[in-house]
């Protein structure tokens, strides 16, 4: 087993409707995998032991995940991301990363909603985009 990983191959799927029709975003760059946060909620009371506080975990929060695209307007990812932006729709979010040769790669799935597609238009490099996405909650495949 090697002692580490590229993320080559990485794929970013969007589901829509109640038995979802799953489109790729084309071109995906960097992914940065979501960073899920659980709340803190203090419990703290008169007689809390070693004149200590203390802490129970609240609910998680998603968070969000964005994901850089090399920009085509017009393109079949430019046109779902302006579509689900436009009509504020729930969507799954299909994140599959690489796995070990002799593993089958397992994909991460959320629940959630395009916050931002924010596009760029330089003069001398390529167009860029990035899709972000607040997720409501994880979900079992």
């Amino acid at each position: 087993m090697a002692d580490g990983m590229i993320g080559y191959g990485s794929t970013v799927r969007i589901g829509r409707g109640a038995t979802p029709t799953w489109t790729e975003l084309a071109l995906v760059g960097d992914i940065e995998m979501p960073d899920e946060q659980v709340d803190e909620i203090e419990v703290t009371h008169m007689k809390s032991p070693g004149r200590r506080k203390q802490f129970i975990a609240g609910l998680i929060d998603g968070g969000e995940v964005s994901i850089p695209l090399n920009h085509i307007p017009g393109s079949t990812t430019d046109a779902l991301l302006l579509a689900i932006k436009a009509t504020g729709e729930q969507v799954l979010i299909e994140i599959t990363l690489p796995a070990p040769i002799e593993e089958t790669p397992t994909p991460e799935v959320f629940s959630g909603y395009l916050s931002g597609y924010g596009r760029t238009a330089p003069v001398s490099d390529k167009m860029t985009a990035t899709a972000t996405f607040r997720l409501s909650e994880a979900v079992e495949v």
